[in-house]
């Protein structure tokens, strides 16, 4: 069985092995949809993540470990703002290239699985976010006993 991510002080560059971590972290959050192909409250896996509106030499692209199965495969643009250009992306968030990132960084494999909670042109008052919110715990619950 798969232990779960909580705070971690050690690394491989800490002086601990690799096995005194997690064998892998889901970050699990909602999303903006760019692309009206994706459903409000739909859950689904990011397969890349990148950071909007970087030049294109610095336009790096974070691809995901694992996709949890049974999800959809999307890619992301990780904005910090809503209704960036899309560039090629199907949803927007905050914050998952900078997850993607850490995973690789320290060696331990990471997936992100969101929920759409909004589409980007939506005013905030039509956000879906309680709902979504519901679909993703579902989700996560699901996809933690695949792991067990």
């Amino acid at each position: 069985m798969s232990r779960c991510a909580g705070p971690h002080r050690g690394s491989r560059h800490g002086g601990r092995s690799r096995s005194d971590g997690p064998d892998r972290l889901i970050l699990a959050g909602i999303a903006g949809a760019s692309d009206r192909s994706v459903a409000v409250c739909e859950v689904v896996a990011v397969a890349g993540e990148r950071i909007a509106e970087l030049p294109g030499k610095y336009a790096v692209r974070y691809a995901a470990d694992f996709i949890p199965a049974g999800l959809r495969t999307v890619e992301s643009n990780t904005t910090n703002r809503t209704g960036v250009a899309a560039s090629g992306t199907q949803i927007e968030n905050m914050e998952g290239a900078a997850f993607l990132a850490v995973c690789r960084a320290f060696g331990v494999p990471g997936a992100e699985v969101r929920a759409v909670s909004n589409y980007t042109d939506d005013p905030r008052s039509a956000w879906r976010i309680e709902e979504s919110a519901e679909k993703l715990a579902k989700t996560i619950i699901r996809i933690l006993s695949d792991y067990e």
